[in-house]
């Protein structure tokens, strides 16, 4: 297996094969020294074990992101049950998106790709839960003063129930993607100490480029 580097500018090489410690370019199998030969097995080290993390850190934001959404509903939605079943689909949906396509964060269109599978969850949602809570903002303004007591004392609950859960497992999260960051800083320095060049003497520059799905080399 190897991962396939490419670029759409009009700086060539447009693509780079890294895989079982060789380099294409452009098809070709680039001539390494023995210090670039193992310092592209390094990168390609490095980068097998980028790739699992990332994806790790995105499911588990998206996890949180859920969890948010869960607990708005269960206590602002008209009708919890349904609403958070809808959300369980939807998380389904997303984790199974994520983890067939775990290169596609780093591809030119990552982005556009996450707000695919983001997007339409919002669209779906917000409006629901918005439309939930102006219901129930209404319902405290003509509420008995004990009855508006108990209202807030409800959402005062579900603000500090939300803040333990998304805090804690935030929290959970942050010494991996640190390691993840330093993974590829790492990464940056194999990448700059290469000594080999493109025609016309320019730097590879593997990080400048985008990572696609791992296929076959070259």
């Amino acid at each position: 297996e190897a991962f396939v580097f490419t670029r759409d500018d009009a700086k060539a090489p447009k693509r780079m094969s890294l895989g079982g410690g060789k380099l294409y370019v452009d098809g070709r199998e680039a001539e390494l020294n023995a210090a670039d030969q193992a310092r592209v097995a390094q990168f390609e080290s490095e980068l097998r074990q980028l790739l699992p993390e990332v994806q790790q850190v995105t499911i588990e934001a998206i996890d949180i992101a859920f969890t948010a959404l869960t607990e708005v509903a269960r206590g602002l939605s008209s009708d919890p049950g349904k609403s958070i079943a809808k959300l369980e689909k939807s998380h389904a949906r997303a984790k199974r998106e994520l983890e067939s396509r775990p290169a596609f964060i780093f591809s030119k269109d990552g982005d556009d790709a996450m707000a695919a599978i983001v997007d339409p969850i919002v669209a779906e949602y917000v409006p629901e839960i918005t439309g939930s809570a102006v219901s129930l903002a209404m319902k405290m303004v003509f509420a008995s003063e004990e009855k508006r007591g108990e209202m807030e004392k409800r959402l005062e609950r579900m603000g500090d129930e939300l803040d333990a859960k998304v805090n804690a497992r935030a929290e959970k999260l942050e010494p991996l993607a640190e390691a993840m960051c330093q993974r590829m800083v790492r990464m940056d320095k194999i990448d700059d100490s290469l000594d080999y060049r493109l025609p016309g003497g320019r730097p590879i520059e593997l990080l400048n480029v985008d990572v696609k799905e791992t296929t076959r080399a070259p």
